[in-house]
Parts: C-alpha cells; structure tokens; sequence
C-alpha cells in the first residue's frame, strides 16, 4: 500500500475465526473470549456464513473478523491463536478438513513475513470471501493492498 493510507491500519491486527463443527456460533464466541485475554477487541464484523474453502465436501463454515490492538509480538500471537484452537479441540486429521475453530492472523500492523509458521499479510487471503467481506465492513480492506 502506498503512502499515509497504511498508517490508518499499521497499528491494528486483523485476526479471522472460522467454525464448522458443532455449536459454530459458540465456538466463535469462545475464541473472542479467550483472545480478550491477550488482545483489546477494537471491533468485529457481524458472523457470515461461508462455503468451504479448499477442502469442498464439509459443512458450511461461520466466520468473523476482528480488528484487534495488541503489543505481543507475531509469533507469540500466533502460538496464542493455535493454543486457542487445542483449548477449543480442533483436530486437524486433513488441510482445509473442518474444525471446531480456525484462529488465523490476517494481518499484523505493517509487518510483511514469509515464513513457513507464519506469512502476513495471510497468503490466501485475497482470495477467501469471508475474510474479504468483513474486511470491507471493518473498513480494513487496504491491510490487503486490494
């Protein structure tokens, strides 16, 4: 992104959750609490309800985005987010398989990595709706250079 518009969102991080087993809307809810822990919730976008990505044959997902403040580095976040996914029992037998709760950093202030644990701005994410969709609700588009 070019110019002043990246200060506006250099200092959030936009975190997306997804669920699309059991109590999807529960699940969801668990994960904001437990990321309020360690992150200031500054906004969410309303629940959507997505195909699946990737992996076609499941259940359809419910997804959300939030727009989060936090001074915890990427890497400590993303353990966070993966130690929320064990707490809240998701098991990945398969990429893209479905799951109790998927906790992924879309983007984190301006820090642009390629690492194998961690690649940010998210990889696909230009290419997923319900990540995009609530982007554009939260106003937060640009955190994609779209």
């Amino acid at each position: 992104m070019k110019g002043s518009n990246r200060s506006h969102f250099n200092k959030y991080v936009y975190i997306a959750l997804g669920s699309n087993v059991g109590n999807r809307k529960k699940h969801l809810g668990w994960a904001v609490m437990y990321l309020s822990r360690y992150v200031r919730i500054v906004a969410a976008s309303n629940m959507m309800e997505s195909q699946p990505w990737g992996y076609k044959n499941q259940k359809k997902f419910l997804n959300q985005v939030l727009k989060v403040s936090c001074n915890i580095k990427p890497k400590e976040l993303l353990k966070v987010c993966k130690d929320i996914e064990r707490k809240l029992r998701r098991i990945k037998k398969f990429k893209w398989g479905p799951r109790t709760v998927d906790v992924d950093i879309i983007a984190y202030k301006n820090i642009i990595t390629k690492t194998k644990e961690l690649y940010l701005p998210h990889r696909w994410a230009k290419q997923r709706d319900f990540v995009v969709e609530p982007l554009k609700e939260l106003g937060a588009l640009d955190v994609l250079n779209i």
